[in-house]
């Protein structure tokens, strides 16, 4: 460690010497330059992972489900992917017709056969996604996702379309396979008011031709529109949007920029704004971090994207989605590179009843504005200092006149968000931070209102210390390496919506801490960052993550409490530990007394006290 702080100090001076510019001097803009930090590492198969536990790996959110025998579907079984790359499984799956009050959608995934990546995880049905996630890159994972606003999509014969975006490459030793098994869960029971029954999947084969809603934006391409016909009859819609980076922006909160906002238009007309969570594989920035306890929203999305598009309607029922992302043009201009990738799907949830046809419709408020200040650098004693802010409003008001009845439909959208770092090419302090809500009250023939509000901020230094070793102009090439870091991270989600009176909610406050750091020698293997490790030369972290998830229907419900710490700091035994886990459910609502519901995770004992050693860098904020 002494060594580590000695190389920090040296480059610390050495970064001043080659990034504060004199004032008087005249010299052209200089060049950005950050630590290195490898986008996604993996670990060679050679090294020693030694466990192999019913479940390594798994997400905090869980749902209680209802207490009834729940009709079990499953959809697949032991479906290996080697290199499959996008290309899905077509799964031709009967699902039972009948009232459910809850449906859930169990994923469980095996990594085997030697190393590999976290890959994307996606699940469509009839081309629609319903399920976005990630593998664990060793062992294996379980996770969920509630499906229940699909239920009128998943009944009968369906297509199911799995996929994880696994590559295989014998030639840098990437040879792992996953194993996928899939079950679908209807519980019996009154079905919930006012869910969609009809559905169009949005950017089907925009960039792959396997018939599902999927289209990848980049600096080169960084918009796409769809056209869509919608049913007359419809008398409500929303879009519910997936997206995840990928490339040189999967952790596009530390590129300059480092805001980006998923626009959706509904014809000329900015619809909708995404702010996108900022999820963190488990190869993602220390990939030891996440072994074995992953990051928030990594196993599975839990924070639904939904844009109530209803007022839309006026505008026309032929109409073209287009979906863009912010900042990518200007990333491409700072960098010279265009390897900014966003993956995204999207769907139209519809509510119709065709045999009450639109007949009319004013729109009586259209309100739109986004803005964002752009990239403001600064030079100082540290490096470079970044920041970049803007904020969006939207609101949109219209009277629908349906041929029997009529409907004021209203939704207001508002957020803002705000970065900025501190960096030189050893060091990098980022923060982001987004907030926004999105409100909407339809009023006529059928009452309803949604009601959304979060925050995601995140917080994170890295320190490292790269070499190479072989020629770096050569991929792939070798290079010694040293990281220490810092991770806060945080998902505050709200949404409660009302149909004619019944009511449904759910809130989310989950965070997490993870820290430490490693080093060895690592394997770079695209020009993306894509590493593995190949030595390890020190490895310690700490993550701690906690949620709070009140779930509730029309007042009643459950409340979820999840705690756990996992440990690294061995070099021989990378699997990891867990020094507790610690799962309560308590019911809400119920005139009986509140009681605890035991979890179905072990609570792991710390067999032995190993006391990590916090490691400080010392630094010094120049106000600019």
């Amino acid at each position: 460690m002494k060594r580590l702080a000695l190389i920090y100090l040296l480059f610390l001076f050495l970064g001043i010497f080659l990034f504060v510019t004199p004032a008087n001097s005249s010299s052209t803009t200089p060049v950005l330059q950050h630590p290195f930090i490898p986008t996604n590492v993996t670990v060679s198969s050679t090294a020693p992972f030694k466990q192999d536990p019913v479940f390594y790996s798994f997400e905090a959110y869980h749902l209680q489900s209802p207490n009834v025998t729940p009709v079990k579907v499953v959809i697949a079984k032991d479906l290996i992917f080697n290199d499959t790359g996008l290309k899905p499984y077509y799964l031709h799956v009967y699902v039972p017709p009948g009232n459910y009050s809850m449906e859930i959608l169990n994923v469980t995934i095996k990594e085997f056969n030697g190393t590999q990546y976290d890959r994307p995880v996606y699940v469509f049905a009839d081309g629609v996604p319903i399920f976005w996630g990630s593998t664990q890159e060793i062992n294996n994972s379980t996770t969920e996702a509630d499906v229940t606003v699909f239920e009128n999509l998943l009944r009968g014969n369906v297509t199911f379309e799995a996929v994880i975006q696994n590559y295989y490459d014998v030639k840098v030793n990437i040879t792992g396979l996953y194993e996928l098994n899939m079950t679908l869960y209807l519980y019996p029971g009154a079905q919930p008011k006012g869910l969609p029954n009809a559905f169009i999947p949005l950017f089907v084969n925009a960039t792959v031709p396997y018939n599902y809603s999927y289209v990848v934006l980049s600096p080169l391409e960084d918009s796409y529109t769809c056209a869509v016909t919608i049913p007359n009859g419809t008398y409500k819609v929303q879009a519910l949007i997936y997206e995840e980076g990928g490339g040189l922006d999967e952790f596009w909160y530390t590129n300059e920029p480092a805001t980006r906002s998923i626009l959706v238009y509904y014809d000329s007309h900015l619809a909708g704004v995404v702010n996108p969570y900022e999820t963190i594989y488990t190869g993602g920035i220390d990939l030891l971090y996440w072994k074995p306890l992953t990051s928030i929203d990594t196993l599975s999305f839990h924070n639904p994207y939904v844009i109530d598009l209803t007022p839309m309607l006026a505008y026309g029922e032929e109409a073209n989605i287009t979906v863009s992302v912010t900042n990518l043009v200007t990333a491409l201009q700072l960098t010279g590179t265009p390897d900014y990738f966003w993956d995204i799907a999207g769907v139209l949830m519809l509510w119709v009843n065709s045999s009450n046809p639109l007949v009319n419709s004013t729109v009586i408020t259209e309100y739109q504005r986004f803005l964002d200040s752009g990239p403001i650098f600064n030079q100082g004693f540290l490096g470079f200092y970044y920041q970049e802010g803007g904020s969006y409003l939207l609101n949109y008001t219209s009277m629908l006149y349906f041929k029997h009845g009529y409907e004021l439909a209203s939704t207001v959208q508002e957020g803002r968000f705000y970065a900025y770092q501190t960096f030189n090419n050893i060091y990098e302090l980022a923060n982001l931070s987004e907030t926004f809500t999105e409100y909407a009250k339809d009023y006529g023939m059928y009452n309803y209102t949604l009601a959304i509000s979060g925050s995601y901020p995140i917080s994170m230094y890295v320190d490292s210390f790269a070499t190479p070793i072989t020629s770096p102009s050569v991929i792939p090439y070798n290079l010694s390496f040293e990281q220490l870091g810092e991770i806060h991270l945080g998902l505050n989600y709200y949404c409660a919506y009302s149909f004619n009176g019944y009511n449904v909610s759910s809130n989310i406050v989950e965070n997490l801490k993870a820290k430490g750091g490693f080093g060895g020698i690592m394997e770079i293997i695209n020009r993306y960052g894509g590493a593995v490790l190949v030595v390890l030369t020190f490895n310690n972290a700490v993550t701690i993550k906690n949620l709070n998830f009140t779930y509730l229907v029309n007042g009643k419900g459950f409340d979820e409490l999840f705690s756990a710490e996992g440990i690294q700091n061995s070099t021989v035994n990378l699997n990891g530990y867990y020094k507790y886990v610690s799962e309560e459910f308590s019911s809400v609502g119920d005139p009986s007394p509140t009681q605890l519901v035991p979890s179905t995770y072990a609570v792991y004992q710390e067999m032995s006290l190993t006391f990590f050693r916090e490691m400080r860098v010392l630094y010094v904020f120049v106000k600019v």
